[in-house]
């Protein structure tokens, strides 16, 4: 491994011409954790097209989610040739050594035999009562109103994903946005509207007329 690749022992800079992602199905995601005792839910754009019944664009990746207690559950359903690894601040680290880091948020899952990244694991906040959102506490929901089952795969409702990509929204969560606004009911819209506004008052998605209860 080149010497500016490192930033410390094991880490390695993420380069998307070397990381390489060959991404599991829906299908195949389910078929891993279904029946463990982990909580977990499909997340990201795969979320919002697994709602819509058919992709709407191109996925690069594929997302699930959990909660920090869960993650060791999670992780032990996966099939041994798989590899996790830590994704921080554009490094790539091996996941034993950095699950105390606070930082820590993103998991990427490595297939060594097909030499590409096929999962990415999310850490989210929440407890027995409902789903929180890591970058705003304030904001919370209900699980019933966070995830539900579709086609016995447990997903992430259109609005929690929404406001995760109302940030910073790129072309992509453009479109996402797009094709969900019309899936939500207007009360989802004015919770949306308000938790976009209150933790992210500076979004383009702040005041977005797709987001008005009509």
């Amino acid at each position: 491994m080149p010497e500016k690749d490192r930033c410390q022992a094991g880490s390695v800079r993420y380069d998307p011409h070397r990381h390489i992602w060959a991404a599991l199905s829906v299908a195949e995601v389910r078929s891993l954790f279904t029946g463990g005792p982990a909580r977990w839910w499909l997340s990201g754009g795969w979320a919002i097209d697994h709602w819509l019944g058919r992709p709407s664009r191109a996925h690069g990746d594929i997302d699930v989610s959990t909660l920090r207690p869960a993650l060791s559950g999670l992780l032990d359903d996966l099939p041994a040739q798989l590899r996790p690894y830590a994704a921080i601040s554009g490094h790539l680290l091996p996941l034993a050594g950095q699950l105390g880091d606070h930082r820590l948020h993103n998991i990427w899952v490595h297939d060594p035999d097909r030499e590409r990244f096929v999962l990415q694991i999310n850490l989210e906040d929440g407890d027995g009562a409902g789903w929180r959102y890591r970058r705003d506490p304030r904001i919370t929901l209900p699980w019933g109103s966070a995830v539900t089952p579709i086609d016995s795969v447990p997903t992430g409702t259109p609005v929690t994903q929404l406001l995760w990509k109302s940030r910073d929204p790129r072309p992509r969560d453009e479109h996402d946005l797009d094709i969900a606004h019309g899936l939500l009911s207007p009360e989802q819209r004015r919770w949306l509207g308000e938790a976009v506004r209150r933790a992210h008052p500076r979004s383009p998605w702040a005041d977005d007329p797709r987001l008005a209860p009509h």
